[in-house]
């Protein structure tokens, strides 16, 4: 099918047709030359002058945006603008140093001075003098009185800086107020040498390629030199093919012309008849050249269009998709099409696939569900391409306040968008402190960040990165943030008690207030409170909610009792509601769909007015129980209105009566009430917002706690009591969820009592 047909189309397509365009090029060539040449001197002008005007614009603007730059973060010049003018000479100095960096950071020759109108006193590189002793007073005041500039840069214009100075020096001037928006209070001008401009083209564009003549918005020369102004009017007369460009920017014209180039372009129409004699010989050598070339060009393309063709009988066409070609040109390219398609989709597999991989790993690292060696652990974070070498971790865990009311402000993409803002602006804030921080969303509420702690930083670089994020979360959005920080970790395997311990610390947001940053040491002084010992009945209440059990009533009366025998104050009654609520939401939001929407609709609210309009803690008993009564039976209504709720129910008390048997699995469990066991963990985690392996887990350590602070039962005797069979596996459980090893926990239990 394939076998040479590209070849004879190629010799027998072609050849009438270089037949026919070199015969009409031979007649028309003297014709058109003249004026073809005339127009690619217009185009090559224009292009040149467009080139230089791109280019000078581009250093202009890049001017322009590091000088506003360093008007919002300049230390030295809002040091300068400062209304106290309790300044010494050293101060001066030192802004005078930031000046000449900053000038030294501009492309383009050129002196910085700025002028503090409340004192009257203008700074340059040379000296600080009174504006009425300064020689360029007189352009700096008047450009100071004028609102707005109607160009960012002036025209050229002399400039001296000093009033005994000889001669002036031509410059163009950029003048910006300080600060950029509000009153302002002083200014930076920039003036940048003519001079270094005129000699930047001049450098930028090649001898014969044509001079640039560079004129300002009325057409004046900007080298006033009497040679380059004479050049200017002669090219202007005897030149029409230049061209003015004219700069959006600036508004300055740029042309081009008369150079080398354009002279030889012009001598090409000075060619004669003996042309003809050499584009007949041409024709004839192209003829035989064309069939030899395309004769051995054609072998290495037949060769490959065959080795797909053969590879694709392989394949059963998986290369190539369609199903028959009969040019091999068409044939090849889908070929590629084909490769660069699969490339690109196992690429982008990849990415995607190395960002949930870190996530997973991240995730199972803080949870405690993957233990690994130093050496696993560094294996790890190269195959993910991430830095392993840290001297110690810190774990915090940022939430977003008002959750439920940023979910009703923001739709689904916004709020994706926002997290995405927060973790970069976290990541930058970080950099910016020279730490690394590896930050997912775990939850929709919460960004879990592992900071990396090497070499001259401590606690109080991480506590500085979270209060700037949060200082420009809240200048920036309309929401603010909390976060909890744990302790400093110094092998990979404690990050996870310092995760738990941030979480919880973000769990005493309630009490601290939106937009606090919690850590150890806020908790331990708030410990010593009047509120802060009840709050574990509180989260214990909202707790039973999730889970069903029922238990909520017998510890809110606890609440009451332990409230009651203190002094409560109307702001502890607020705190402790506040944190009932939080709690509550955070629990119920866990919980099926419905159930979720009935706490949003017809509770939330309601609980939360009961915060400031209780008189007594008698009334507030009243009204908040009688609240927790009507939610306890509308979940129960819910969960009753269910086919499978008595069916889950049972399957928990299963759980509850046989956790002591090492046995006892989802397999065996969906065995004994005759379920599917995917099905019967989807309907156990709808219904009270956990797996079954977790609630089945939690179970069995926290009834081996219970033993080891009540009991002087071996470890191992313990484990066996609570269905483990191998004691090294219920070390690693207890230590995941504890922090320590069982042995440990006692210890320090018993040290703490005997304290």
């Amino acid at each position: 099918m394939m076998k040479m047909s590209w070849y004879y189309r190629m010799l027998l397509s072609y050849t009438p047709i270089f037949f026919v365009v070199i015969s009409v090029l031979i007649f028309s060539f003297f014709a058109v030359l003249n004026d073809s040449a005339r127009k690619q001197i217009v185009r090559t002008n224009e292009a040149i002058a467009t080139k230089v005007s791109q280019v000078i614009d581009a250093n202009l603007k890049s001017t322009e945006r590091i000088v506003i730059k360093e008007i919002y973060m300049n230390a030295a010049l809002k040091q300068f603008f400062a209304e106290t003018d309790d300044k010494a000479l050293y101060d001066y100095f030192r802004i005078s140093q930031k000046m000449d960096e900053l000038s030294s950071s501009l492309p383009f020759s050129n002196t910085i001075y700025v002028y503090n109108a409340i004192s009257g006193k203008v700074l340059s590189r040379s000296a600080l003098s009174p504006v009425e002793q300064f020689g360029d007073r007189g352009f700096l005041l008047n450009a100071y009185s004028s609102d707005t500039n109607a160009q960012v840069w002036t025209e050229p214009r002399p400039f001296r800086e000093f009033s005994h100075e000889s001669g002036d020096e031509r410059v163009v001037t950029m003048v910006k107020f300080y600060p950029d928006t509000g009153k302002k209070q002083g200014a930076i001008v920039v003036n940048i040498k003519v001079q270094a401009i005129v000699g930047f083209v001049k450098d930028l564009t090649r001898i014969d390629a044509g001079r640039i003549s560079l004129l300002t918005v009325n057409s004046e020369p900007f080298d006033l030199s009497g040679s380059a102004a004479a050049l200017h009017d002669g090219e202007a007369k005897q030149d029409p093919a230049s061209r003015y460009i004219i700069s959006d920017y600036t508004g300055w014209k740029y042309g081009s012309g008369g150079g080398e180039t354009d002279k030889r372009l012009s001598l090409a129409a000075l060619l004669n008849e003996s042309w003809m004699l050499v584009g007949i010989a041409a024709i004839a050598t192209g003829l035989i050249w064309f069939t030899y070339i395309t004769h051995r060009n054609y072998k290495p393309i037949q060769a490959i269009a065959g080795r797909i063709h053969n590879y694709t009988k392989r394949k059963s066409g998986e290369l190539v998709k369609t199903a028959a070609f009969n040019n091999e040109l068409t044939y090849i390219e889908a070929a590629i099409d084909g490769l660069l398609e699969r490339a690109g989709q196992y690429e982008q597999l990849h990415k995607d696939d190395l960002l949930l991989r870190r996530k997973q790993l991240l995730l199972d690292w803080l949870e405690g569900h993957k233990a690994m060696s130093a050496a696993q652990w560094e294996q790890e974070m190269i195959g993910l391409q991430m830095p392993s070498q840290f001297q110690r971790l810190m774990v915090a865990v940022i939430e977003i306040d008002r959750f439920a009311n940023f979910t009703g402000t923001y739709n689904s993409r916004d709020q994706y968008l926002l997290k995405f803002v927060l973790g970069n602006v976290l990541q930058e804030t970080a950099q910016n402190d020279n730490l690394f921080a590896w930050s997912e969303w775990f939850e929709p509420q919460q960004m879990a960040v592992v900071f990396y702690l090497n070499a001259g930083h401590d606690a109080n670089h991480i506590t500085g990165v979270l209060k700037k994020l949060q200082d420009w979360v809240k200048s920036n959005l309309d929401f603010t943030v909390s976060a909890g920080i744990g302790p400093e970790a110094h092998y990979p395997g404690d990050v996870v008690q310092s995760y738990s311990e941030a979480k919880e610390y973000v769990s005493y947001k309630p009490v601290f207030g939106v937009g606090s940053m919690i850590g150890s040491g806020d908790v331990h002084s708030k410990a010593e409170g009047r509120i802060f010992p009840h709050l574990q009945l509180v989260r214990t209440i909202a707790k039973s909610f999730r889970l069903g059990d029922g238990g909520w009533q017998f510890h809110y009366t606890q609440l009451f009792q332990s409230l009651k025998q203190g002094y409560i104050s109307q702001a502890d009654i607020e705190t402790i509601t506040d944190y009932m609520v939080y709690h509550l939401h955070k629990e119920i939001t866990e919980m099926p769909e419905e159930v979720s929407t009935l706490w949003h609709n017809e509770f939330e609210a309601e609980f939360e007015a009961v915060a400031g309009s209780s008189e007594t803690l008698e009334e507030w008993r009243e009204r908040i129980n009688a609240l927790l009564t009507q939610l306890d039976n509308g979940i129960r209504s819910l969960r009753s209105a269910k086919n499978n709720y008595a069916l889950i129910r049972r399957v928990k008390e299963y759980i509850e009566m046989h956790y002591t048997d090492p046995d006892l699995s989802l397999n065996q469990i969906s065995e004994q009430f005759g379920m599917n066991p995917r099905y019967l963990s989807k309907l156990f985690k709808d219904e009270f917002g956990e797996k079954f392996i977790d609630y089945m887990l939690k179970i069995r350590l926290e009834e081996a706690r219970n033993l080891l602070l009540t009991t002087e039962l071996p470890v191992q005797h313990i484990a066996e009591r609570v269905g483990y069979a191998h004691v090294i596996s219920f070390h690693r459980a207890f230590k995941n969820m504890y922090g320590f090893p069982p042995g440990d926990y006692r210890k320090r239990a018993e040290g703490s009592s005997g304290i």
